[in-house]
């Protein structure tokens, strides 16, 4: 499972934005959408592991291969970016008195409509097998208290391409990066993120720690004594674990906390003890 930082599509974005620059920006583009269709096949077969070893009946999940969606869509890109840029050629060539003569002939139009219904489906087809398949992984993974939040948003394919010609194609890289962001932290979460994630519903949650009421002059006493339960769990629960599976605890602990600013206290203190280093720090609270 590779992991990809948000901050790779941010470039991507940016370079797809430069002329001269574009096909880095394209080809970062391919690049994630490859590394997420991998990360979802590796992590339903990881999951799926689980599963049989708890005895749990596995979600049924659509079974297809979206590489072939994402082949076909690779293709329409390729193609329209081709036939754009040889049209435009032809057009810039012309004089100003033969541009007013121009006549596209019909054979481009029904190419160009052609590339667009194959760049529909193949991308509708293609977000739906990476986002939906996973959602649904993760409902299951709800139910069976494997997880206890809802990093990955449920989101329709053809929704999205709509949304991508309004926006002029926007939309596709905001989606993209929501997309790496969620689903890495799903990964750690669920432990997938291992190459032989254990899990059990015996793990003690940091998120069902009851809530005490006390009077305002009380409160600051509380949330020490709050901040502090939750740390000793964290630090009893990476007991006697290898160091990646300290990183993946620690991280879904911390990012399942709701209130941040007491996430960031806590992992604060694992990192003064010495339970993290500062790369790990730094990593897990810009996830906060």
């Amino acid at each position: 499972m590779i992991i990809i930082r948000p901050i790779l599509i941010l470039v991507g974005f940016v370079l797809y934005y430069i002329p001269i620059l574009q096909f880095v920006g394209i080809a970062l583009l391919f690049f994630s959408y490859h590394i997420l269709i991998k990360n979802r096949k590796t992590h339903i077969e990881r999951m799926k592991k689980v599963y049989e070893s708890n005895n749990w009946n596995f979600p049924e999940i659509d079974k297809k291969n979206p590489f072939i969606w994402f082949i076909l869509y690779v293709i329409s890109i390729v193609i329209m970016s081709i036939f754009y840029t040889v049209i435009i050629e032809q057009i810039a060539s012309l004089s100003l008195e033969e541009l007013q003569n121009f006549v596209l002939p019909s054979w481009p139009l029904y190419l160009i409509l052609g590339v667009f219904v194959l760049s529909w489906i193949s991308y509708s087809n293609m977000i739906n097998r990476i986002i939906k398949d996973q959602w649904q992984l993760q409902e299951s993974e709800l139910q069976h208290q494997i997880v206890k939040n809802r990093f990955i948003k449920l989101r329709d394919g053809n929704v999205a391409m709509l949304f991508r010609i309004i926006t002029l194609d926007l939309y596709e890289w905001f989606l993209l990066f929501f997309m790496v962001r969620e689903t890495t932290m799903h990964y750690f979460e669920d432990g997938s993120i291992m190459e032989n994630p254990i899990v059990t519903t015996e793990e003690v949650s940091t998120n069902h720690i009851s809530q005490q009421e006390n009077d305002s002059d009380e409160n600051s006493k509380v949330m020490e004594d709050e901040e502090e339960k939750i740390y000793d769990l964290i630090v009893n629960k990476i007991k006697n674990v290898t160091e990646e599976e300290k990183y993946s605890a620690i991280f879904s602990e911390i990012t399942s906390i709701i209130d941040k600013d007491k996430a960031q206290r806590v992992l604060k203190k694992l990192l003064d003890n010495n339970y993290i280093t500062q790369s790990e720090y730094e990593k897990i609270k810009s996830f906060l």
